[in-house]
């Protein structure tokens, strides 16, 4: 089913974020109650499963085609056994967030889809598609974990100033002559999202944007919390991105980062 240009998933104002890429770098503020659905869901069969932490749940029930800024998106409807599988764990990873934080990111709920492709690619994830969230079901639960967390980001990232890249002082914590790579589309591996002893770099992945970079650093100090603080005492850079995450996710809720574990 193709999504008609008026419809919400085609908003080109809008950043969407491929879990590994983006197609625009600001966003106006979302000014719609994180309760309704976009107008378009249920059209496109995302229907309303529940509520996790004051975010929606929801599943899509029918194969589905967005035109969004990079192209379509497709995806189908998830197997059971997987969806209750990852049902579990957003449930729990989203349980980990305070609420308040939740509703200032603009984050209104995530759909459990199936064969997510943007193209003819597969990805894990889809951030900012009307205020949703996208993700495939399948892969290991680490890989799904590390997802949520990262578009979770990507959604805070655009809520603090309303852009993604370019962010100069963020950048600036990097040595000096560092120069980001071409976008998380150039990176789509699985072994490029683990972990990696690379100077100020939780992973490959984080080295392909500065948008990437902050979603990676974040995704890590959320779900592998001990795998950077093993890191802080010998890489000064790394800390220092630590604790500028720290000061913009205090900025949206002053409760998240001691919650967080930051």
């Amino acid at each position: 089913m193709r999504v008609s240009p008026s419809a919400i998933f085609v908003v080109i104002a809008m950043a969407f974020v491929s879990g590994v890429g983006i197609a625009a770098k600001s966003a106006p503020a979302a000014t719609t109650d994180s309760s309704d659905l976009p107008s378009d869901a249920e059209r496109v069969g995302f229907v309303r499963a529940g509520d996790e932490n004051g975010v929606m749940a929801l599943e899509a029930t029918q194969r589905f085609e967005l035109a969004l800024g990079n192209g379509p998106v497709h995806g189908e409807p998830p197997p059971k056994e997987a969806l209750g599988t990852a049902r579990r764990v957003l449930a729990r990873e989203l349980a980990r967030y305070p609420k308040n934080f939740l509703h200032a990111v603009r984050l209104r709920g995530v759909v459990l889809v199936s064969t997510l492709l943007e193209g003819d690619n597969p990805i894990p994830s889809l951030p900012n598609v009307g205020g949703l969230m996208l993700l495939d079901v399948h892969g290991a639960e680490i890989d799904l974990v590390r997802a949520i967390h990262h578009e979770i980001f990507h959604f805070a990232d655009l809520a603090d100033d309303g852009k993604l890249a370019p962010d100069p002082s963020w950048e600036s914590l990097n040595r000096e002559g560092f120069a980001y790579g071409a976008g998380g589309r150039t990176l789509r591996s699985t072994w490029a999202a683990r972990p990696t002893d690379l100077a100020g770099f939780v992973s490959a992945y984080a080295t392909s944007g500065a948008e990437e970079d902050k979603a990676e650093t974040f995704a890590f100090a959320v779900a592998r919390g001990d795998v950077v603080r093993a890191r802080l005492g010998s890489d000064p850079v790394l800390a220092s991105k630590m604790r500028e995450l720290a000061r913009r996710v205090a900025s949206l809720d002053p409760e998240a980062p001691s919650k967080l574990g930051f």
